[in-house]
């Protein structure tokens, strides 16, 4: 077996080289000769092994400080350099968890070609209008999406271990996606939208929608609540009137004598619950509107009736 290379060769360091640069060296050369990048490449693979064992050693100060005293002669300085003690197969490294965890994260969460990417989840706000909450809508987005550098591929350094121009070092530059997003009837403001895949490097996108607030109706859950005006005459007789809902207008019986702030139920005419379990309601607050211009003869009509009803409806007010 021919002998060994000086680990410190290997890495490309000065024997006084810091933890950082002994890290930084070792990133560089392993997404060089990585066999994900290399496939079928016997030299690369040797190479990886003799980087990887490298810095097995030098990155630890105990082990290093052995190497240094000892060199090669394995026994003094750890298992890591001894004959037949370092492995490497397809799953990662045989017995050495912080490397494995190290060349993870290097290779973005790939340590064997057959492991699916973990990727990196999106979260996106959409504004969504009551009437698109309600119906539900198909609408196009622009998203934008962090995506791996292709350049340094993900690493953010070049193979000389400077920093990735096209990056700037962060291993991920800046995209937009555009989608075609579906916004399910009956959806809620902060309610997650999930879209699978869509993320960074097959992560998911979360849209969050925000629903913006209607000119006539405030919902309240899976309810609608509006305000709708009427003539004393109507409060006082009963009337059938109009009232707009988010599917048509619909006739609404005011009962004879109805109050101000009076509440009616319209069952099911509210949102769409989710998972299509049938629907709110509406609920339509009744206000009276007094006129302000009075002719003559209405403020006579109004003094006449007055006078024919004798009971106050302050009477039973007390301190």
């Amino acid at each position: 077996m021919p002998p060994k290379r000086d680990f410190y060769e290997v890495l490309g360091v000065k024997r006084d080289a810091d933890e950082k640069e002994i890290k930084r060296a070792f990133r560089r050369l392993a997404r060089k000769f990585h066999p994900d990048v290399n496939p079928g490449n016997k030299e690369a693979e040797r190479k990886f092994k003799e980087v990887a064992e490298a810095y097995q050693v030098l990155s630890s100060p105990e082990k290093r400080q052995k190497y240094d005293q000892f060199g090669q002669s394995g026994d003094m300085w750890g298992q890591a350099g001894a004959p037949g003690g370092f492995t490497y197969t397809s799953e990662g490294f045989g017995g050495f968890g912080n490397l494995n965890d190290l060349v993870e994260e290097l290779l973005g969460g790939r340590r064997g070609r057959s492991r699916r990417p973990r990727g990196q989840d999106l979260q996106f706000q959409i504004d969504v209008t009551l009437d698109e909450a309600f119906r539900g809508a198909t609408r196009e987005i622009a998203v934008p999406a962090p995506q791996p550098c292709t350049q340094c591929q993900g690493a953010g350094l070049t193979p000389r271990g400077d920093t990735c121009q096209k990056c700037g070092g962060r291993g991920q530059v800046e995209q937009v996606k555009r989608l075609q997003v579906r916004i399910p009837a009956g959806v809620q403001s902060g309610a997650r939208i999930r879209l699978a895949g869509q993320g960074v490097a097959g992560g998911n996108l979360y849209l969050i929608p925000r629903i913006h607030p209607h000119r006539f109706f405030k919902r309240r859950g899976d309810d609608l609540h509006c305000d709708v005006p009427i003539t004393y005459a109507e409060a006082a007789l009963g009337a059938e009137v109009d009232v707009p809902t988010l599917n048509g207008r619909v006739k609404v019986r005011i009962p004879p004598g109805t109050s101000s702030n009076q509440q009616l139920r319209l069952a099911g005419r509210g949102m769409p619950r989710a998972g299509g379990a049938g629907s709110g309601d509406l609920y339509v607050h009744v206000r009276i509107v007094v006129p302000k211009d009075l002719t003559r003869e209405e403020k006579d009509l109004i003094t006449r009736l007055g006078r024919l009803r004798h009971e106050s409806p302050r009477a039973n007010l007390r301190a």
